[in-house]
Formats: C-alpha cells, structure tokens, sequence
C-alpha cells in the first residue's frame, strides 16, 4: 500500500503503517510499536474524473478482471458545464527497511512511481471530443476556454528517513522527521494551455482564432528508445511531525500485551508531501504553439499520429504553420506535493477514530497535481491484525466508501468498494496491497526471544 493521490486512508493512519506511513508522515516511524521493519513489495492503482463514468449496470471493474466486458459503448459522459479534471497513478514500492530506536529512528525505501493530472480542462472541449467532435449543440459557437493543463511523470526514487524524539513529558509527546528522495526521471510531459479560442462549424472543420500553449515532453518520443531510458534527475522531500497527548509508553512496548492499553488519548500530524521537482535534460523538447490569426483545421475528427514527434509536426504545422518547431530544451517538473493534516483519536483500546485532509500544493502548469481529499475513517487495530472502513470526498465533491485489511505479513484494500461491487457510478478505481514484516528483535538472531509484530499470535 502507498499514500499518494488516494493515500491508502484507514491502513495508511495506522501505529504499524511503517514504510507506507512515511509517505503521509515520515514522523509515523519513530516511537513506533516495533523495532524492524521489512517491506518485500507493495502496490497501489488509482484513477479518479469528474466526467466520465460507468453505471452500475456495465459491471465494468468485475468484468475487466475477468475478461468478459462487453463489445461497445458502455461508459457516459457527465456534461454539467464545468471544468474537468481526473488523476491518475500506478505504484510499485520495493524492498524497504526500518530501524526503530525509540527515541530516534531511520528506514530506507525504494519505489516506482507513475503520476498523471489533467487540471480543469474545459467542458465544451471535453464534449467535444467526447462525440468525436459530432456534437451539433455546439456547431458554431465561438468558445474562448479557461486556461488548463496536463502533466505526466514517471520515475524511480530512492529515499533516506529519519527522526527523533523533540520532546518528551507525562502529558506531551512531540516527534518529527524527514524524508530525503533520489529520483530518476523516465518519462516527464506536460502541456500548458493558456488561451484557446475556437469555432467548430461541424464535425470535420474547425477554426482556431487565437492560442497560446507549451507542450513540453522528455519521452520515447520516436519509438527507438527505451520506455525507462534515464532522462532526468530531482530531489525530494517528505517532511512532517506528531504531537500526542498522554502518550503511554507501555502500549508501544514491542510484545503483545502492549493491546490491552490505550496507546494515548489523541494525535495531530502535519506534513508537507512530495516536495521537489525532476528537471529532464534528455530527449527533452519544447513545442510553443501561438497563433492570433485564424487557422482553420480540416478533418479534425481523422487526425493520426503514432508518435510524440508526429504529434508535434501536426500541432506545428496546423496552428503555427511550419512543419516542426520544436526545440531541444531541458525542463523542470514539481512532484505531486500538498500539505496534510491529520488526527487520531483513541476511542478505547485498540479502536481508532481519525480525520485526515489533503490539499494540493500547485505551484504552476508543469507539475503533477495532487488530488485533494477529506478522509473520515474508523480502524480496529492490534499487532497481528487490524481492519479500517473510511468515508473519503475526493476534490472536495466525489464521495467514496472504502476498506483495509492487515493479517500478519500481508496488507490488501480499496478506498473504492462500491465501485469494486457494482453499486454506485463507476469514476474512479482504487486497489492496494502489500507484503510487509514488523518485528520485536532482528530475525536473523539465532539466541533471544523473537517477537514478531505481525508474525504468529
């Protein structure tokens, strides 16, 4: 499991969180109910729009798995006027590891990540290519959109942990950390629409009035070169602290009757994600598509191109008028970052209440933009075994149900159930899981108790 654009809510809160805690709140780490931790691989897939969706009745998430998704059109648009974005990321999380010493403490990680935004795109445009330009309602209207944009990273990291105790009484505990990140940037696109102002007369002819775009990408962009070719390197950031009130040492004691106790009355976090930026310097390009003079485009709704670089040659010589004017030029994209905060609230032992908000951090159109989210979520959690159910309003509008489950080693969950099960409007998909150990003493110990955390009762 990870925490990024639906950040795992429930599991993601919990006192054993570990290596995937760190990606809400490094600070998860230090004082933890555990000495080790060892993560083998995880993973997390999540999609979410506010316009296009699948009804009940497609089944479409059951179906997909199984292979049996009908032939045909099985998906809607919903069309209200207002602009449109969607989010989207696939991760894979590799061998990582922990060290708890109580009053401090370090991990390392590693990861694969992939992040896509489109942010606040224009209604009428999306209608329009939504019918593959044969919409009527909108024949020869002149349409001057809002500005948007679209952003694409995908990258390696590898990142350095670490944190301490800062204060320590009967009453308060304060603890913080942080994450340091290598990234190794694959793939980096972005396009940055500042004005577009269009007519489409019908179905084959439009006319662009006035534009003014970047299109900027460091990709495969020919088809001759590999997919994770090294075309950018970044630095990142996760930092964050937690405060917790009567916090009860015993109850963080690495054994299992450490349950029995009230771990402490409540606890506040705050962290900033996902602080830094790749800068891509090769295969890089930039493309400035401007134009203030009419330029009409014949046969927009048969347009091809099998290529990045086809697709500049197209948008140049269609609203620029030349063939390519693409330039080699090295840029820089920000992370997903936002700023979060969290509370817990011990109900009694072993139960959990907790209230978590995200909210993206935008710092301009090259950047991946973080979804944002309030999170309500209830979670029983013991050593060997805990459960968590989460009400999650996504973009502040979507509503979502979720679960997760920890067994022992092994941690599996969606923040999307209904959709999993058919019963509402199918937007989004999320599904997480993971293979993760924490452990009292070092396991390779051949002498002294070994007390496994999430190993046999």
């Amino acid at each position: 499991m990870h925490v990024n654009a639906q950040e795992m809510w429930g599991i993601s809160n919990s006192n054993y969180s570990g290596n995937m805690g760190i990606f809400l709140n490094p600070a998860t780490i230090v004082g933890a109910p555990y000495k080790y931790e060892f993560n083998i691989l995880a993973g997390d897939f999540f999609a979410e729009n506010t316009y296009i969706y699948f009804p009940p009745s497609a089944k479409i998430i059951p179906r997909s798995i199984l292979g049996t998704v009908p032939p045909g059109k099985n998906y809607f648009d919903d069309y209200t006027g207002n602009p449109v974005s969607g989010f989207a990321h696939a991760l894979i999380i590799g061998p990582s590891y922990i060290k708890n010493n109580g009053s401090d403490a370090w991990g390392i990680h590693t990861a694969l990540r992939n992040e896509v935004s489109i942010l606040k795109a224009p209604a009428g445009l999306s209608k329009f290519v939504y019918e593959k330009y044969k919409y009527p309602a909108g024949f020869g209207q002149r349409i001057t959109s809002t500005p948007f944009s679209f952003a694409w990273m995908n990258w390696a990291e590898a990142g350095f942990t670490y944190g301490k105790v800062y204060m320590e009484t009967q009453k308060d505990y304060l603890k913080w950390a942080i994450t340091g990140n290598i990234l190794v940037g694959f793939d980096g696109l972005f396009l940055d629409v500042q004005k577009l102002d269009y007519t489409f007369y019908d179905s084959t002819h439009a006319v662009v009035h006035a534009m003014d775009a970047t299109l900027g990408h460091a990709v495969n962009a020919d088809g001759n070169s590999s997919l994770f070719a090294l075309r950018g390197l970044g630095l990142s950031t996760t930092l964050g602290a937690v405060y917790m009130h009567k916090r009860n040492p015993g109850a963080f004691d690495c054994n299992k009757t450490s349950d029995q106790f009230k771990k402490y009355d409540y606890r506040i976090g705050l962290s900033f994600l996902d602080i830094g930026m790749i800068d891509y310097f090769r295969q890089a390009q930039t493309l400035s598509v401007q134009t203030s003079n009419d330029r009409t485009w014949n046969g927009i709704d048969s347009i091809t191109f099998s290529t990045m670089a086809g697709f500049d040659s197209l948008i140049s010589n269609k609203i620029n008028g030349t063939v390519n004017s693409t330039t080699s030029e090295s840029f820089g994209m920000w992370l997903p970052s936002a700023i979060s905060l969290q509370f817990d609230y011990c109900i009694v032992p072993k139960v959990y209440a907790n209230a978590s908000w995200v909210n993206r951090l935008h710092f301009g159109p090259k950047q991946v933009a973080r979804g944002n989210q309030v999170d309500l979520s209830i979670r029983y959690e013991r050593r060997k075994f805990e459960a968590a159910a989460d009400f999650t309003v996504f973009e502040y509008k979507q509503p979502s149900a979720g679960i997760g489950l920890r067994y022992s080693f092994f941690v599996i969950g969606t923040d999307r159930l209904l959709q999993w099960l058919s019963l509402t409007d199918v937007k989004s998909f999320d599904f997480f899981f993971g293979f993760k150990f924490n452990t009292c003493d070092w396991p390779f110990n051949k002498k002294g108790p070994d007390c496994p955390a999430f190993g046999p009762s």
